[in-house]
């Protein structure tokens, strides 16, 4: 599994200082939050309840884009599409309310593993990579970010992710299914065309639709290149206990499992909690061929 992983969370009281449109149906959320909340890693998510009256009961899981500190405060950034009661909820909310946060919360991308990092988006799983990419100019480390979705009007963050990696030299590569935006093809067309081009050994770090990290994990493991990918899944409670957020262990993985060496709140030898030992996982914890 990723090594990346805060034990420590805490629920406070959020502020929105930030809160726009950045279309393609997608909005930008800045949450300010006190200043000693554990810092978040790439990968990382937090829980969001949003106040009374709301449609929702359960809080909404939320992928960090982005973090910083402002005069003795933390900064979350947030990028989300408003498709649901509980997200078209939040995009309502004006700068000034106040909700809760849980968080951070879950394993994120081990930033620092040896090797060329490679960040692989496809569509709004551009969000943590924002993240990452962010982290790893700040750590010195140029990055190669590619990036694909549908079409050209789903490359969500395009500007911002040109942003972060130019604080660092990184590269930027895009493709579409349509071809209306850089290379026709899946991001695995662009991954395995420029492979070959990039100073090895490879580290992929990725996150989009389960089929697209299905192919990146395969991918991986065909070529002997660690992939780390983030996960998603309904989480109603964010920490394990719910039992909710299954995901399938590959046969490795349950052929390993220790019941006794195993935390109570992770999942059993058959299934892996997305919340606790997620959201990220490397391409050989999962049965890609059970994953929905």
């Amino acid at each position: 599994m990723s090594a990346t992983i805060t034990s420590t969370w805490r629920q406070v009281a959020a502020r929105v200082v930030r809160h726009e449109d950045w279309g393609g149906g997608h909005r930008w959320l800045d949450l300010e939050v006190p200043g000693d909340l554990p810092a978040p890693a790439a990968g990382q998510f937090v829980q969001l309840l949003l106040p009374p009256p709301n449609p929702v009961l359960l809080p909404r899981p939320m992928s960090i884009a982005g973090a910083r500190r402002a005069r003795g405060r933390a900064v979350l950034g947030f990028l989300y599409a408003p498709v649901g009661a509980g997200t078209k909820a939040l995009a309502a909310l004006p700068v000034g309310a106040e909700l809760e946060l849980l968080g951070p919360l879950g394993r994120g991308y081990p930033l620092e593993a040896p090797g060329t990092p490679l960040l692989l988006a496809g569509g709004r799983g551009v969000a943590p990579l924002l993240f990452a990419a962010d982290a790893l100019a700040r750590a010195g480390r140029r990055s190669t970010f590619l990036f694909g979705a549908r079409t050209a009007a789903q490359l969500v963050g395009l500007a911002e992710a040109r942003a972060r990696l130019a604080r660092n030299g990184g590269r930027l590569h895009l493709c579409t299914d349509d071809g209306s935006r850089g290379r026709r093809g899946t991001v695995v067309d662009l991954l395995e065309a420029l492979a070959p081009r990039l100073a090895g050994p490879l580290v992929i770090h990725a996150c989009g639709p389960h089929g697209m990290l299905a192919a990146v994990a395969r991918w991986g493991l065909a070529h002997g290149v660690p992939a780390h990918l983030a996960m998603e899944s309904v989480m109603a409670c964010g920490t394990g206990v719910c039992r909710g957020c299954p995901l399938p262990r590959s046969a490795e993985r349950r052929a390993a499992f220790d019941p006794a060496a195993t935390p109570s709140l992770y999942g059993n030898r058959e299934y892996a909690m997305c919340c606790t030992e997620g959201p990220v996982f490397e391409a050989h914890d999962l049965d890609w061929e059970r994953v929905e």
